[in-house]
């Protein structure tokens, strides 16, 4: 039989409070660069968090625009969303799958629970593009013709 090791109260609380400090000298560190919170308006719309960027390029923060149409077929809504023009700026596009996903853990709170159109089209067939369900976090591809809801979204590349 092995006994189970417990640490001292006060290991624990040590530890404890260096996940604080962390946790605080990244506040400062976001508030000096000049980053807001998650959540917060932003440079032409609602600030989404960092996106990894992709076969090398640049890790970018990701914006999302606060206005939504009502639901439009894939060619309409990608349309849509790279005439729109928000805050003095016009380099909105829909998302990518993975800045998708990265709305849905942020700020699915933004999303009305249900499915909105990604910027990617499916790789095997052109008549189908890919979503995101912001009720369970779930991505599917549907045919290009159904009506989603969209949101655009612009990055700002991080150098």
């Amino acid at each position: 039989m092995t006994k189970s090791r417990k640490q001292p109260k006060k290991a624990r609380k040590i530890r404890r409070v260096s996940r604080l400090k962390l946790r605080v000298a990244a506040q400062k560190v976001a508030a000096i660069a000049g980053v807001p919170r998650i959540g917060a308006e932003w440079q032409g719309g609602i600030y989404a968090g960092v996106a990894r960027g992709v076969d090398g390029a640049n890790d970018h923060h990701l914006i999302i625009a606060q206005v939504e149409p009502e639901p439009l077929a894939w060619p309409a809504a990608k349309k849509w969303a790279e005439g729109l023009s928000a805050g003095g700026h016009n380099d909105f596009s829909l998302p990518t799958r993975k800045e998708q996903a990265l709305l849905f853990a942020n700020v699915a709170d933004l999303f009305k629970p249900t499915w909105y159109w990604s910027g990617e089209q499916h790789a095997s067939d052109p008549e189908y593009a890919w979503g995101q369900g912001f009720v369970h976090g779930i991505q599917s591809y549907y045919r290009k013709g159904l009506d989603l809801r969209a949101r655009a979204v612009r990055r700002l590349v991080i150098e």
